[in-house]
C-alpha cells in the first residue's frame, strides 16, 4: 500500500511541475501584458494632461486668472507627484503648466520656485525656465509678498549650471542683492551681503564646466523622452564629457578630468 502511494506521488510530480511551469509562464505573460497596458495608459494620461494644460492656456480668464493659475498648480502637483507614471513618460508637461501659471498669474511667486527647478532638472528645459522667470520679474517688484529676490537667484542657478552664462548670472545676483537690501531688515541685509559676494566671485570668471556637466547629468537621469535625452547628450558632449557604453550596454558619462 505504501509503495503504491509512493508510486502515485512520483507519477504526480512531473504533472505538478508541468502545471507549476505553465502557471508561472502565464503569470509572466499576464504581468508583461499588464505592464504594457499600464505604459499605454500612462502615455494616454500624458496626452490628456497636455490637452488640459493647453485648455487652461486658451481659456478666457474673465478676470480670474489667479484661479486658473491655482488650478494649473494643483494639476502640476498631482502630475509631478505621480512618480510611477513619470518613470514611464517623463516630465514634459511641466513646461505647459509653468507657462499657464506665469501667463495667468505671474505674481504667484511660490509656484515659480517649484516649477523652475522641475522644469530645468526634470523637463530639461532650463532656457525656457529662464525665459519664464524673466516674464515674472517684469511684473513682480522687490515689495511683492514673500521673497521675490530669490527669483533672481533661481534664474542665476540656471544661468550658471545649464547655460554657462556667468555674466548674466553675475547680473542676476547683483539684482538679488539690490532687491534683498530694499527689505530694510536683518534678513534682507544678510541675504544682500551673500548675493553680493557671489556676484563678485562670478566677476572673476570661474570655470563652470564641471558644475554644468553635473547639472546636465542630473537632468538626464530624470527624463524618459528620447528627443530630450539626445539633446542633453549633445550638451554634455559640447562641454567635453566623454560618453561611452560599458560591457553591459549601459550608458556611461565620464566628466572632464581636473588638470
Amino acid at each position: 500500500m505504501l509503495n503504491n502511494a509512493s508510486n502515485l506521488t512520483l507519477n504526480f510530480c512531473p504533472v505538478i511541475a508541468t502545471i507549476t511551469a505553465i502557471v508561472f509562464l502565464q503569470l509572466q505573460a499576464l504581468n508583461k501584458q499588464t505592464s504594457l497596458q499600464n505604459n499605454q495608459n500612462y502615455f494616454q494620461q500624458e496626452k490628456q494632461e497636455r490637452i488640459q494644460a493647453n485648455l487652461l492656456k486658451n481659456t478666457p480668464s474673465f478676470g480670474f486668472g489667479n484661479l486658473i493659475s491655482d488650478l494649473a498648480f494643483l494639476q502640476f502637483i498631482q502630475y509631478f507627484g505621480d512618480s510611477e507614471a513619470r518613470e514611464v513618460t517623463g516630465y514634459s508637461v511641466v513646461t505647459d503648466y509653468f507657462e499657464v501659471i506665469v501667463d495667468r498669474d505671474p505674481n504667484f511667486i511660490q509656484s515659480s520656485f517649484a516649477l523652475s527647478s522641475a522644469n530645468s532638472l526634470f523637463a530639461a528645459k532650463p532656457e525656457k525656465t529662464v525665459e519664464l522667470i524673466d516674464k515674472v520679474l517684469k511684473v513682480v517688484t522687490p515689495e511683492s509678498p514673500g521673497y521675490p529676490f530669490f527669483l533672481w537667484t533661481y534664474k542665476a542657478t540656471d544661468e550658471i549650471l545649464f547655460l554657462g552664462d556667468l555674466q548674466a548670472a553675475e547680473n542676476s545676483y547683483q539684482m538679488a542683492a539690490s532687491w534683498a537690501s530694499l527689505r530694510g531688515d536683518e534678513l534682507g541685509k544678510e541675504m544682500a551681503e551673500r548675493f553680493q559676494t557671489t556676484a563678485e566671485f562670478l566677476a572673476t570668471n570661474p570655470d563652470p564646466t564641471q558644475a554644468q556637466i553635473g547639472a546636465w547629468i542630473a537632468a538626464l537621469s530624470g527624463t524618459k523622452d528620447e528627443k530630450t535625452k539626445k539633446y542633453i547628450l549633445g550638451k554634455l558632449q559640447s562641454l567635453g564629457a566623454e560618453i561611452v557604453f560599458n560591457d553591459d550596454g549601459n550608458l556611461v558619462i565620464k566628466p572632464l578630468k581636473r588638470t
